[in-house]
């Protein structure tokens, strides 16, 4: 312990802007997550199955090499993203399930940032440029991939209602518009349909607002360990032992 410390302590009069930008914010997260009132954490290994999934595709992060073989063990025959932003999830999560059919959802253009009906988030970085889709366009999977336009506060949900097996919900990380996406995901959802946040332990709207929702649910939502993710499930994932 004094050897750890004394490094800690070293590394941070050597470089405290590291110090703030990596410890500080590890710790804060781990935090907030340790201190979830009503969502638990839980080891991704938990998930009966998983450990067979194999994910194909280029994955750089964790979080989505999770989400894919998540995907892949879920079988959905539906998947509706909220943020398609490049596409590479998109692709992602088509490439790995063969047999869905994907619907993605983004602005239509660099103006959806000045008539976004709710707070939008990360603007500096996802509203520089534009090339919503590009990486999947042109592929094989893009035959099963449907891009759709639009500010996901007005968007009309009418005709997926009832029918989307996975609902991934990466778009803009207030707390307004990650409500207003999840009751539509909500509604959209099949009898065994699953609900997959991006950036829980990241933002404080995400963070706070399952921590409400999930007293309202009839069953859990859980954080997956080191991701980002988090899950909402209407049929069991974990395994019974």
């Amino acid at each position: 312990m004094p050897a750890v410390l004394g490094g800690a302590l070293a590394n941070a009069f050597a470089d405290p802007r590291r110090l703030r930008r990596q410890l500080a914010k590890r710790m804060w997260i781990e935090l907030k997550r340790f201190a979830a009132p009503r969502v638990a954490s839980i080891d991704v290994a938990s998930i009966a199955g998983i450990d067979q999934v194999r994910v194909e595709g280029t994955v750089l992060r964790r979080s989505p090499l999770v989400l894919c073989a998540l995907a892949a063990l879920l079988e959905p025959r539906t998947i509706f993203e909220f943020g398609t932003y490049h596409g590479d999830t998109t692709w992602l999560l088509a490439r790995n399930v063969p047999g869905a059919r994907v619907s993605t959802l983004d602005f239509g253009g660099l103006e959806g940032l000045h008539s976004a009906q709710l707070e939008v988030t990360d603007a500096d970085e996802y509203f520089r440029e534009w090339g919503r889709g590009a990486r999947f366009r042109g592929t094989p999977e893009s035959e099963r991939i449907t891009q759709l336009v639009g500010d996901s506060a007005t968007f009309d949900f009418s005709p997926y209602r009832g029918a989307i097996d996975l609902v991934y919900i990466d778009a803009s990380h207030s707390y307004s518009y990650v409500r207003s996406d999840t009751e539509a995901a909500l509604a959209m959802l099949s009898p065994t349909g699953a609900i997959v946040w991006d950036d829980y332990t990241h933002y404080a709207g995400i963070f706070a607002y399952l921590n409400e929702l999930a007293r309202s649910l009839e069953r859990p939502i859980v954080h997956l360990l080191d991701t980002r993710l988090a899950v909402y499930s209407r049929r069991p994932l974990m395994n019974c032992h």
